[in-house]
C-alpha cells in the first residue's frame, strides 16, 4: 500500500494551488482569481484562524460609532499562516464575488455559526454606510521612509484609484467636479488607455484636451493645460504629511460613502514588522498614521498589521503597543491542523485498510518483543 493511495488528494497531481505561500494581491486576473478560489475552498476556518477573524470583526463592530477604532496585530513565526489569515479575512469581510456567482463566504467549507452571525451583522453595518471595503497589501521590506505614501497607496488601490499620489489627487479632483467619467470616456474615445495616460499625466495630450473640452475655462491651449496640471498636482518626491494623508484618504473613501457615512473599511498591512526593520522613524510614523486613521475617519476604518514577533518581544515594536490593542497570535498548532485536514486527509475507503495495516504491525511488534 502506497501512502498516496490512502489520501484524499495525491500531492503529486494535486499540489496546493499557492504552493503553500499566500500572497496578498488586489489583482483580479484569471490566475490570481483561480488561486484565491483554491485557497478559499481549502481554508480551515477553525482554531486560532477562526478566533482571529472573529476577534477582529467583533472589535470593529463594537467600536463602530465610537470615538475611535482599535488596531489589530497578527503575529506568528514564518510559515504560521499570517498572510493566509489576512487574505482570508480580507475576502470574507467584503464577501468577494466570482464571475460564476460564487462568493468567498460560500466557498469556505465550514464557517462557525458565531462567525456567520458576525458577518451578517457586518453586512448590515455595511448597508447603512457605503458598503464593505478591505484594502490589503504587503508593505515593502524597509525600502522607503515615505510611510504615509506607502500606506495610502494600499487604500487607494482598493478603492480603484491610482496608487501614485499626484494621479490620485487628479482623479479625485475630476470626481469633485463631476467630470471623471466624461474625461475618461473622452480619453478612451481617442483610442488611448486612460490608465496609461494617467502615468504620463504631465505630458498626456489626450488628458489635457479632455479636461479642456469639459472645462472651457481651464486653459487656452494644450500646452498651458499640461503646465496647469503639473502645477496643481506636482510630483511627490518626499513623504506627505498626516494631514494630507487624511484629506486624500477621506476624499477617496467618500467615493463609496452613503448618506455621508464612510464605508466600513479594513486597512490590512502585511509584513509590517519587516517594513519597520530597525527604523525608529518608520515605527513612529506607522503608529502616527494608525492613530490618525483610527480616530479621524469616523471610526469606520480599522488597521490590521502583521509581524513575526509579538509587540512585547521586540523593543522597537513597543511603539505600536497603544495603537494595536487587539492581539492575534498564531502557533504551529494551526499549521498542524491544516496539514492534517488538507494534505493528510484520508479517503474514507482507505481508513479500514490503514487501521488493519497498523494493527498487523502492532501484533508483529508484540510477538518480537515477547520472544526476547
Amino acid at each position: 500500500m502506497k501512502i498516496k493511495d490512502t489520501l484524499q488528494r495525491d500531492p503529486a497531481s494535486h499540489p496546493l494551488i499557492n504552493q503553500g505561500q499566500a500572497r496578498i494581491s488586489d489583482s483580479r486576473n484569471e490566475r490570481t482569481q483561480s488561486e484565491l478560489r483554491g485557497e478559499l475552498v481549502t481554508f480551515v476556518c477553525e482554531g486560532q484562524y477562526a478566533d482571529g477573524v472573529q476577534k477582529i470583526i467583533r472589535s470593529f463592530l463594537d467600536n463602530l460609532g465610537k470615538t475611535s477604532q482599535r488596531g489589530a496585530w497578527v503575529s506568528g513565526f514564518f510559515g504560521s499562516g499570517k498572510s493566509h489569515l489576512l487574505k482570508m479575512l480580507c475576502h470574507l469581510w467584503q464577501d468577494t464575488s466570482f464571475p460564476d456567482g460564487a462568493t468567498a463566504r460560500s466557498l469556505v467549507p465550514s464557517i462557525p455559526e458565531d462567525l456567520r452571525a458576525l458577518l451578517r451583522e457586518l453586512d448590515t453595518a455595511g448597508r447603512r454606510a457605503g458598503g464593505l471595503i478591505a484594502a490589503a497589501g504587503a508593505l515593502p521590506s524597509g525600502t522607503t521612509d515615505n510611510v504615509r505614501l506607502t500606506i495610502l497607496a494600499v487604500l487607494l488601490r482598493a478603492i480603484g484609484l491610482p496608487e501614485q499620489y499626484p494621479q490620485a489627487r487628479f482623479c479625485l479632483w475630476l470626481h469633485s467636479q463631476g467630470q471623471f467619467d466624461k474625461v475618461k470616456a473622452a480619453v478612451e474615445a481617442s483610442g488611448k488607455s486612460f490608465e496609461r495616460e494617467l502615468n504620463n499625466l504631465y505630458v498626456s495630450g489626450p488628458i489635457a484636451r479632455a479636461v479642456m473640452e469639459n472645462d472651457k475655462n481651464f486653459a487656452s491651449s494644450e500646452a498651458e493645460a499640461k503646465q496647469l496640471l503639473k502645477a496643481q498636482f506636482p510630483p511627490q518626491v518626499t513623504d506627505i504629511t498626516t494631514e494630507q494623508f487624511l484629506l486624500v484618504a477621506k476624499d477617496a473613501l467618500k467615493l463609496k460613502a452613503k448618506d455621508g457615512r464612510l464605508p466600513c473599511t479594513l486597512l490590512i498591512l502585511d509584513e509590517a514588522q519587516q517594513y519597520i526593520g530597525d527604523s525608529q522613524q518608520r515605527a513612529s510614523l506607522l503608529t502616527e498614521v494608525t492613530e490618525a486613521v483610527s480616530k479621524q475617519l469616523d471610526s469606520h476604518v480599522m488597521v490590521v498589521a502583521a509581524g513575526q514577533s509579538a509587540l512585547t518581544e521586540i523593543q522597537l515594536l513597543t511603539y505600536l503597543l497603544d495603537r494595536f490593542t487587539i492581539r492575534v497570535p498564531l502557533s504551529d498548532a494551526e499549521v498542524e491542523t491544516v496539514t492534517r485536514k488538507i494534505l493528510l486527509q484520508k479517503k474514507p475507503t482507505a481508513v479500514a485498510d490503514v487501521r488493519g495495516l497498523l494493527d498487523k504491525q502492532d501484533r508483529k511488534s508484540t510477538r518480537l518483543n515477547s520472544s526476547h
